[in-house]
Order: C-alpha cells, then structure tokens, then sequence
C-alpha cells in the first residue's frame, strides 16, 4: 500500500527480500537487494518522475534505499544494507528523503507551470508528450508545428517566471 501522499515516514513490515533474483529471509550489510514492504511512502519511478530515495530503519539497522519502482502491483524498495541486517516479517520504518521529494514536487509542479505558458505563448494545441521530473531538472517534451523562436522562448520563460513570482496557493488532487 503506498502511503506517501500523506507521510513521509511509515511503520512497516518486510513481506519479501530479493538479491540476485532470489527470494531470500534475510540480508546483511553491504547486501545490494531488493525489499518489498506491506505500505510505503516510498513513489515509485512513474510517468516519467523519479522515485523517492530514503532509509529503511530498524533500531541501528539500516537500508539506503536508492530507487524505488513497481512491479506489478508491489512497489520494490531497491538499495542496499548500510549497517545490522533485516530479515522478512521485520518490522520497520520506511522514511523518504523528504528534501529530495520537495525538490521534485518542485519541478513537477514547474512541468504544470511550464504547461500552461507554452499553451499561452505558442497556442493551445500544444500537447505534453512525454517529460523527466528529478530533485536537479526537468525535461518537458510538447508538440508544436515548428521550431520555437528565441524571442517565444523568452517569452515563455518570463511569463513562468511571473507564475513562480506570483505565489499562488498550490492545490494538491488525488
């Protein structure tokens, strides 16, 4: 269950450990492996965002999580032990980096800004096709009939600016 719109830290319980394609009982330190937890607040790479990057803490045990992504319908923990071990039925906390989750809600945010002044500038037949969200950058990729002007480019990067500028309360929707 994925818990993160609502926490950045859950109580949690190891359901499955992977190294190597392997279900195992139980990792150790240094161990690169997978973990599947019952509930996460861990957003798994997904329409083109980064996943979250955190710990898995159990007392002075630790697991540096480094991606997260789904397979099927579980979200796989994938990273490696810092310190102790873990063991499956463990119980857990599963903790984001939550400066790294504020930064890409950032730019996802500025996708949506970014969105709204190409249409503004160039037309509203521009469509996102596809796009990077991560803490460091975004990447927005749109349909447009022809190459855009460096005069349209500043124009567009002025008025997302002005949208930044303008501190509007930002609504969150799930």
């Amino acid at each position: 269950k994925f818990t993160g719109y609502k926490e950045k830290v859950s109580a949690a319980k190891i359901i499955g450990i992977v190294k190597n394609n392997t279900l195992l009982q139980k990792i150790i330190k240094d161990d690169a492996a997978w973990i599947i937890l019952d509930k996460t607040p861990f957003y798994p790479e997904s329409g083109g965002q980064v996943a979250d990057t955190g710990l898995i803490i159990k007392g002075k045990n630790k697991f540096r999580v480094l991606d997260a992504k789904y397979i099927g319908k579980a979200i796989i923990h994938i990273g490696e032990g810092l310190e102790g071990a873990f063991k499956k039925n463990d119980a857990v906390q599963a903790k984001i980096d939550a400066e790294h989750r504020l930064s890409i809600a950032r730019n996802h945010t500025a996708t949506h800004l970014l969105q709204a002044a190409l249409r503004k500038i160039l037309g509203p037949h521009v469509q996102q096709q596809g796009s990077l969200v991560a803490a460091d950058r975004l990447r927005f990729d749109f349909t447009h009939f022809k190459d855009v002007s460096d005069e349209e480019l500043s124009r567009i990067e002025d008025t997302v600016n002005g949208y930044i500028r303008g501190k509007y309360k930002v609504n969150v929707k799930e």
